[in-house]
């Protein structure tokens, strides 16, 4: 998803919370955004689960 400029960052996190990692996606809706992550494999499988949340950059960022 990075190579394709729909995701800035993706990974794990690395202690045993509740949360297990992080994406963010550089889409313009959250129905993207939600379509994107329900295509995972371990979310397909039903090993992780989604919690979508919008986040905003200051004007002009750009995370790459």
């Amino acid at each position: 998803m990075y190579s394709l400029g729909l995701a800035d960052i993706s990974g794990p996190f690395d202690d045993d919370g509740d949360i297990r990692g992080v994406t963010i996606y550089n889409v313009p809706t959250l129905k993207i955004a939600d379509s994107l992550a329900n295509s995972d494999p371990m979310v397909k499988e039903g090993r992780l689960t989604i919690e979508i949340h919008p986040w905003w950059a200051a004007k002009g960022h750009h995370l790459r």
